[in-house]
Formats: C-alpha cells, sequence, structure tokens
C-alpha cells in the first residue's frame, strides 16, 4: 500500500512540472547556466502588461534565483535601476526584493520567444529573491505584489494564490534540471 501511496504522490508531482514550460535554458561562456520557467501576466493597467516568471542562476553548485519581471512595450514605463518588488504574504510579513543589475542583456533571445512580452529590455529586470524566501510564499501565499516603476508605480492584489502556486511549480522544476 506505501508503495502504491508513493508512486501515487510521485505521479502527481511529475504532472505538476510537466505543466510547467522553459522559456530559457542557456550557459554563458562564464559557465553561468540561467533557466527561466513559463510565468505569468499579472494584468494590465493604463496600458500596461506585467509579465513575472522565476529564474534559475546556476554556477557550480551554486544555485540563485530571481523574478524575472517584465513590462509590456505598450506603455512609456521604466524599472528603474535599484527598485524594490515588495511581496506580501498571506500572514501580513513583506519580502522586499531589490534588482540585480544588467539583467536586461542576460536574456536578449526570449524576446522573439515571449512575443509582445519581453519587446523591450528597458523594461526588463531581475529582482533577487532567496530560495528560503520562495519557502516562505508556498507556505503562506501571496496575496499582493507592488513594484517601483516609472513614472508609475504598479500594484496588484490575488484572490488566490495563482502566481505563488507558478513560482513554487518553477522553482521545482528548476531544481530538477539542476539535479537539486
Amino acid at each position: 500500500m506505501k508503495k502504491v501511496l508513493f508512486l501515487f504522490v510521485l505521479l502527481l508531482f511529475s504532472v505538476g512540472m510537466m505543466a510547467q514550460r522553459v522559456m530559457y535554458d542557456e550557459t554563458n561562456r562564464s559557465g553561468v547556466r540561467t533557466i527561466v520557467c513559463e510565468g505569468m501576466n499579472l494584468g494590465v493597467s493604463g496600458d500596461m502588461d506585467v509579465y513575472v516568471a522565476l529564474a534559475g542562476f546556476q554556477y557550480k553548485s551554486t544555485v540563485r534565483y530571481s523574478l524575472a519581471v517584465t513590462i509590456g512595450s505598450g506603455h512609456e514605463v521604466q524599472i528603474p535601476d535599484g527598485s524594490q518588488c515588495i511581496l506580501t504574504l498571506d500572514n501580513g510579513k513583506a519580502i522586499e526584493l531589490s534588482t540585480v543589475a544588467g539583467g536586461a542583456s542576460v536574456l536578449q533571445h526570449v524576446d522573439v520567444e515571449m512575443e509582445d512580452v519581453f519587446q523591450s529590455f528597458r523594461r526588463f529586470a531581475y529582482y533577487n529573491i532567496k530560495a528560503k524566501e520562495l519557502k516562505k510564499l508556498g507556505k503562506n501565499g501571496l496575496v499582493r505584489l507592488d513594484m517601483q516603476l516609472s513614472p508609475q508605480n504598479y500594484s496588484v492584489t490575488f484572490a488566490q494564490d495563482a502566481l505563488g502556486s507558478v513560482l513554487m511549480e518553477s522553482m521545482s522544476l528548476i531544481n530538477n534540471l539542476f539535479g537539486k
């Protein structure tokens, strides 16, 4: 009976991982492998689409994560260097994420694959997120995302933790692809 239960749980886990797609998987000349999973369009605010996905970076045995955030090209808004993304959890605690310098240059050919989502490098940024913060997000649920943009900020609230689920599935897939 335990074997059957184990196989059922393994099957459920595999189905969840198959639902996620990898949008980008490249290793640069420095040996850093970058994987970006399919994400989620959080919605339109003033003709501005905001798309969020999880990226994983591996150098030797170290794995780091970032939120890959793209603003649709139909708006003049920009993501300034050093801007913050604040994730509010269901328990009321906030996780503050800072942008990573140079993130736009890493995903140059994703523009083509993601069509209108990744059309302008000046509207793209990585926000650092630690594995322990991702786990908190999975445990407590995500209820709100706030992002500092220029000239206007962006906020979205979630009735259900749809983005948190996508990010947790992405983390599992990234870890699996990195052999963790």
